[in-house]
């Protein structure tokens, strides 16, 4: 008991004398710790980033150019000169012998075969009957695939897929196919529609290697083969297929084995409509041709002459017209409509020209001031009688050999036309219009006519020689050569 006592009394003197210390003591009080110092001070205002001028855009390859739908006029001829050009065509080679075929076969009736390594006995219709088994292959399907002249192709459903496509969602007429066609080498390519003449197809001239070829049909109905000549098919040198944008036919892809490269000529889409005007014995049907772009372009009357031309060849002269910017009206001679044609006489073909050029001075798109007459061969003639009376306010007079020089009227009915002539003598006998010509050039170093004289000999291949004889004076005009140089007069007037 003692001993328990002793220590906690121990305990309690030793607390006290703790608690007594820690009075005694004095401590300073506790501050924060210093976490951070910082030393403000003022920094300068950051100076302006300048930008590197951007480098200047680089030049657009010329391969990436479109090609314009009106063609940049030259510059003007001059108006009191006679100027004489060279219109040779490229060397031809030499003709080289075709290589002997062995003779082919008939075709079936209606039928082509397309696979001659293997045979099927012929049947009256093999779009109808069934095939038997022996005449199948390992997949079902016939061993021998038949293509119909209509360039319908059956066999299986990717057959009939392709015929939907090509027959039924596609509906553009053959006649589309026919145009101007504007390469990117400035060579013009025309698809003239010639198939209700001798021709019998659409032909393919090219105004810059002077070529004119036939085309046929090789499938479907958007591709065509080439042939070496006009009148030959066989063997194939080159072919052209029709390609497609926005409802229309846009260009074709152009392979020949004279280029290394195909060709994409793009078409220039002509504004063309069908119209009629009144004339000394009633209403006169017309077709009226267009630039494609903007309004208040000159524009001609264009007097082919008394024959009933076919209208593809006249459509394709027009149209090279109006891709040049020259808005061009053509109308058929009296006498054409009749189950016996009957050519009208110069002076109802005058009449005529009178009540077209009348119609295309009224047009809004022309106008009085900007209207001329354009005579193409026999129609120079009656092309000067109508200007005589109309006076418009210019004239293409067209020499060429379809035109006899006697049927050109006489000095004194050229020496009143008091308005700019343009005499453009082509053809390959030019040689004939020199009387025609030394007169011309007296009425206008003597008399101060406004005659522009250019003698464009048409040195034609061949070829195009051979197909057209002596008159090949159409598919020549359809080049554009004739229509650049009439504009460039054209825009030359003041």
């Amino acid at each position: 008991m003692q001993r328990a006592l002793s220590w906690a009394l121990s305990i309690l003197f030793h607390a006290v004398a703790a608690v007594a210390l820690l009075n005694s003591v004095s401590l300073p009080p506790l501050t924060p710790e210093k976490l951070m110092e910082v030393n403000l001070t003022q920094v300068p205002e950051p100076q302006p980033i300048i930008p590197m001028p951007a480098p200047p855009p680089a030049p657009e390859p010329e391969a990436a150019k479109e090609c314009p739908d009106v063609l940049p006029a030259p510059a003007p001829l001059p108006m009191d000169k006679t100027v004489v050009l060279d219109d040779a065509p490229p060397p031809e080679a030499p003709p080289q012998p075709a290589p002997e075929a062995e003779p082919a076969p008939p075709p079936e009736p209606d039928v082509i075969e397309i696979s001659p390594s293997k045979t099927l006995p012929p049947a009256p219709d093999h779009a109808s009957e069934p095939a038997s088994e022996e005449d199948l292959a390992e997949d079902g399907l016939p061993k021998k695939i038949y293509v119909r002249k209509d360039g319908t192709v059956h066999r299986g459903a990717e057959a009939r897929f392709g015929r939907a496509m090509m027959g039924d969602y596609f509906s553009y007429s053959a006649k589309e196919f026919a145009g101007q066609f504007r390469a990117k080498d400035d060579r013009i390519i025309s698809i003239i529609d010639a198939r209700n003449t001798k021709y019998g197809r659409f032909l393919i001239y090219d105004s810059k290697n002077k070529t004119l070829r036939r085309l046929k049909q090789a499938f479907g109905k958007y591709v065509y083969t080439i042939g070496p000549s006009v009148y030959a098919d066989e063997p194939v040198t080159g072919s052209v297929t029709f390609l497609a944008k926005d409802d229309r036919i846009e260009r074709f892809i152009l392979v020949t084995d004279d280029d290394r490269i195909a060709h994409y000529p793009v078409k220039v889409h002509v504004r063309e409509e069908e119209v009629a005007f009144e004339g000394p014995t009633g209403r006169i049907e017309a077709r009226f041709s267009r630039p494609p772009y903007d309004e208040g372009h000159a524009g001609v009357v264009v007097v082919h002459g008394p024959e009933c031309a076919d209208p593809g060849m006249v459509q394709a002269f027009t149209r090279t017209l109006s891709m040049h910017g020259l808005a061009a009206l053509t109308f058929t001679p009296r006498g054409c409509g009749l189950e016996t044609p009957s050519l009208a006489g110069s002076g109802e073909l005058a009449e005529d020209t009178l009540s077209a050029f009348d119609f295309l001075a009224a047009h809004p798109s022309i106008g009085a001031d900007k209207g001329g007459i354009w005579g193409s061969g026999p129609g120079v003639p009656a092309a000067i009688r109508a200007a005589g009376q109309a006076s418009p306010r210019f004239l293409v007079c067209m020499l060429t050999d379809a035109l006899d020089p006697a049927a050109v009227p006489d000095r004194a009915a050229l020496a009143r036309l008091d308005l700019p002539v343009f005499w453009l003598v082509t053809g390959r006998e030019t040689a004939k219009w020199r009387p025609l010509i030394a007169t011309l050039e007296n009425l206008r170093d003597r008399q101060k006519r406004a005659f522009t004289i250019v003698i464009a000999p048409a040195k034609t291949s061949r070829e195009v020689l051979q197909a057209e004889g002596g008159r090949s004076s159409w598919v020549e005009q359809v080049a554009d050569d004739h229509a650049s140089l009439a504009v460039s007069w054209i825009n030359g007037l003041k």
